[in-house]
């Protein structure tokens, strides 16, 4: 008994040392993949997850939608939905879960952005708008 006491002892001494001149190496935590474009830090991981479900949200509009495809609009819209999923994963940095929503729900907009930028560019304009009339 005692000899394999001993034994499993002398086993674990080494694994020991080694634990504590690594500093806990074994139980490191990992930390995300950091990617950059024109020089903005993003998340690999959101990234991806945010695109997939704008991708996977657009083509199941353009499937579901209509029966007549009309690739001219289609394609275009699908570019802007992935370009503003970009954009706001780029600025905000979310988690996973947190993109997939907004990749998801950026897709289910589809042309619908176009009417909230132009809404929102009319509110920025202010009185430099082209059709506001001088006081």
């Amino acid at each position: 008994m005692i000899g394999r006491l001993g034994a499993t002892a002398g086993a674990l001494v080494p694994v020991a040392a080694a634990v504590a001149q690594d500093k806990g190496a074994t139980v490191k935590t990992s930390i995300p993949v950091v990617w950059h474009f024109l020089g903005y830090p993003y998340e690999a991981g959101s990234m991806i997850a945010a695109l997939c479900a704008c991708v996977a949200v657009r083509f199941y509009v353009v499937q579901t939608e209509r029966k007549a495809h009309r690739w001219t609009v289609d394609v275009p819209v699908s570019v802007l939905s992935m370009l503003f999923t970009a954009g706001l994963v780029i600025s905000q940095r979310p988690e996973p879960l947190w993109a997939l929503m907004t990749g998801t729900g950026i897709g289910a907009l589809g042309a619908g952005i176009i009417s909230i930028a132009l809404t929102w560019v009319q509110r920025a304009t202010g009185p430099f708008a082209p059709d506001a009339k001088p006081d």
